[in-house]
């Protein structure tokens, strides 16, 4: 793919490469008008008028073009049945070029001014939200136009897009409710609430499972299913009102590590605490790489607190390759408005990083607390995102707790859910 444009910036090379992950192909930039009309490769020009009619049109918005993080108007409306932006008079009817831009760059995260309650980005501070498009992959869509017009204009040149994957990750925050927390502090508990002391007791003398204790059924789960999953232990050293698992140098949680990072792989969860303590990120990754004699370069925050762009130089800094934060911690949806994993572009540095970003589009603590839907309605959701994902062929993540997932009376009924899900979406009855 040839991209001729006038103007060749940094934003311009980042998502001509992105673009390149979507259609299969290796998109090189030009300058030279004459090169692009000589050249018989999928042709794509991004200038202010047309050149000939074998190539793909987009007008430029200006957004590709400008540095820095200025305010940007933003008027959606519905073209090919799609919500759009940026639009104009070129082949797709907006420049989707410029729009990709915008909602995986995160533009409108950077100096926001409002916080929800634990200082993260508002789901409905987003245009996502509040132009009702937050639940659908509205890039993917976009890709998929674009990827029907090259067809149309080209039919002699094959493009291999990517096809639709599902990878299951786990946040281990609390790893079981009264195991591998010694006597006194389950006697504390259980006096504070005397219903539970012959549980404790039961579980603590082996002669009753822990509630919180998923880890059995996911095992066999995922062999059965030829799933690879990705488990996300918090291991801060010092515990809080919000970092509340387990201590890293307890005995049975480093086996619990140990043993999930045999079929499985394991990364951080970086705490909430690691965003007031500089060092403590890469303490924490350290920690998790000795206990289970892996190198770890995945990581997902605890609460989904991320604040760009400080927190993913933070990532980058500590070693981190991969991060899995994407998404929101009050609502299920797709927050960049893409399945897909891409790299993260640094808007104040105006660069492309290493750090690769990959977002989830479900979670089932937002499901059960804070859209308060009921297991059919869970269910039913993620059959919905599972279906819109495979007809873009992306790529579907989801963000499962091990506490929903055990036998705790709560939460009964989500193992089966979930299970049936698993059986659903990789097409295995």
């Amino acid at each position: 793919m040839l991209i001729y444009s006038p103007h060749i910036s940094a934003r311009l090379l980042y998502i001509a490469a992105w673009l390149g992950e979507q259609t299969g192909t290796t998109p090189v930039c030009t300058d030279d008008q004459m090169v692009f009309e000589k050249s018989e490769e999928i042709k794509l020009n991004y200038s202010e008028s047309r050149i000939s009619q074998e190539e793909i049109w987009i007008k430029p918005a200006g957004l590709l073009n400008q540095v820095g993080i200025e305010p940007q108007f933003i008027l959606v409306s519905g073209i090919h049945q799609l919500p759009t932006f940026f639009r104009n008079e070129s082949d797709l009817g907006f420049d989707y070029l410029a729009a990709a831009f915008y909602l995986i760059s995160r533009y409108e995260e950077y100096k926001f001014i409002r916080e929800d309650l634990y200082g993260r980005y508002p789901h409905d501070n987003s245009i996502a939200f509040s132009n009702h498009f937050l639940q659908r992959p509205l890039v993917d869509e976009w890709t998929l136009l674009l990827i029907t017009k090259i067809r149309m204009v080209f039919p002699e040149i094959a493009i291999h897009p990517t096809s639709f994957n599902f990878t299951p990750t786990y946040d281990i925050d609390i790893s079981w409710s009264y195991k591998g927390k010694g006597i006194l502090r389950n006697l504390g508990g259980g006096l504070r609430r005397p219903r539970t002391l012959l549980e404790r007791m039961l579980i603590l003398t082996r002669l009753k499972k822990d509630p919180f204790d998923a880890y059995t059924f996911l095992d066999e789960k995922h062999d059965a299913l030829l799933l690879k999953p990705v488990y996300f232990f918090l291991t801060a050293p010092k515990r809080s009102k919000l970092d509340k698992n387990i201590s890293p140098y307890n005995k049975r949680l480093r086996r619990l590590i140990r043993d999930l990072s045999i079929k499985s792989e394991i990364a951080v969860h970086p705490s909430v605490y690691s965003h007031s303590d500089k060092n403590s990120l890469s303490t924490e990754k350290e920690l998790l790489a000795f206990i289970s004699n892996k190198v770890i370069t995945k990581s997902r925050f605890h609460y989904l607190k991320c604040r760009l762009p400080e927190d993913y130089r933070r990532l980058i800094e500590a070693g981190v390759t991969d991060d899995y934060t994407m998404g929101y911690g009050t609502i299920n949806g797709f927050r960049a408005s893409t399945s897909r994993s891409f790299l993260w572009y640094d808007l104040e540095k105006e660069e492309t990083t290493s750090l690769r970003i990959h977002p989830f589009c479900w979670m089932d603590a937002n499901s059960c607390y804070e859209q308060q839907m009921d297991l059919q309605e869970a269910y039913a959701e993620l059959l919905t995102y599972m279906d819109q994902i495979k007809q873009v062929n992306g790529t579907m993540i989801t963000v499962s707790h091990n506490h929903l997932l055990g036998d705790d009376s709560v939460f009964k009924g989500w193992k089966e859910m979930y299970g049936r899900f698993l059986e659903e979406v990789t097409d295995i009855k």
